[in-house]
């Protein structure tokens, strides 16, 4: 588990990958440049790459750092996977392998003999971060101020956040860091297109009632995560937005905090991946799943059936 992790990346030799998922998010791309800074600060040559694109709203702080776009693994002695361990997920890198995998997510098929995954963790930042402090490296400015992007962005602000994340990140303060600078790094401008899909999201929307819960369902091109926070900006409980691509379909889903403890959108999109020939998960009131089978009215019907157990029948309205 960890100790493994720590022993692999401490006798790691020649060009070391360390690979993220698609549309790397604010957790994803912290994690893939804070592992790669601390291991340059014991020796390690050392290459960022991401499975198609950093998203919008991680690129405030990894816009100064290189990553190899859908990279060739054949090219590095070395393949550490953060944040992921899914196949669909990284589709796009030439001669994928995974040779470490660091992940708070439940096992993908890429896990192999080194790996530690973690559900209970609420990051991979603060998993790279025990990482990192195993292998006795020592925190700077930059590297806290990272670590501490991916955990903020990946409890939602800190709503999120249990004693844990809030002493790591007590710890990274000590560095010198300030938690106004993270929040400045957050920071990123919504482009035109991203605010269309929200709004387009909206007058999509199917939505369905039981009681004082709504959930609503909807679908875009692009930008399915930003609909869904949209939704529930609107109201919604829980928000689905699928999206259909070219060569495959992307379904992402958000709760609403006061469901905490009574929600598992991770489970469910263990389902949903099936469905779609692919592969999902998630947290609890995060969930999504990646495939090639377009089976839009499936995944659907499956949705307010599994939602109606938790809630109580939905109707649509």
């Amino acid at each position: 588990m960890k100790d493994d992790v720590v022993e692999y990346l401490k006798n790691l030799k020649g060009k070391t990958l360390v690979l993220t998922h698609h549309n790397a998010d604010i957790d994803a791309g912290a994690s893939a440049i804070s592992l790669k800074l601390g291991l340059e600060k014991i020796g390690k040559d050392v290459s960022i790459g991401v499975a198609e694109s950093v998203s919008r709203a991680a690129r405030g702080f990894c816009g100064k750092y290189e990553f190899l776009i859908d990279p060739d693994c054949a090219n590095f002695q070395n393949v550490v996977l953060v944040d992921t361990s899914v196949l669909e997920q990284l589709n796009s890198v030439k001669n994928l392998r995974a040779d470490c995998v660091i992940d708070h997510h439940p096992k993908g098929k890429l896990v192999g003999e080194i790996f530690w995954v973690d559900e209970e963790k609420k990051s991979a930042a603060q998993m790279v971060f025990e990482v990192l402090k195993d292998l006795e490296v020592k925190l700077d400015h930059e590297l806290a101020k990272i670590i501490a992007c991916g955990i903020v962005g990946d409890t939602a602000h800190l709503r999120l956040a249990e004693k844990e994340e809030f002493s790591v990140l007590v710890e990274l303060l000590h560095s010198g860091v300030t938690y106004s600078e993270i929040l400045k790094s957050l920071e990123s401008k919504i482009e035109v297109s991203e605010r269309i899909a929200c709004l387009k999201a909206c007058t999509r929307a199917e939505v369905y009632r039981h009681g004082e819960i709504i959930v609503v369902i909807s679908k875009v091109i692009s930008f399915e995560a930003a609909a869904c926070r949209a939704l529930l900006r609107s109201g919604a409980d829980v928000a689905v937005v699928i999206a259909n691509k070219k060569d495959q379909i992307r379904i992402s889903s958000r709760g609403n905090y006061r469901l905490k403890g009574k929600l598992d959108l991770s489970k469910i999109f263990s389902g949903v991946g099936k469905i779609i020939g692919g592969s999902g998960g998630g947290h609890d009131l995060a969930g999504s799943a990646n495939g090639k089978d377009k089976k839009e009215k499936e995944v659907r019907d499956f949705l307010v059936s599994e939602l109606s157990k938790r809630f109580g029948k939905l109707e649509r309205i």
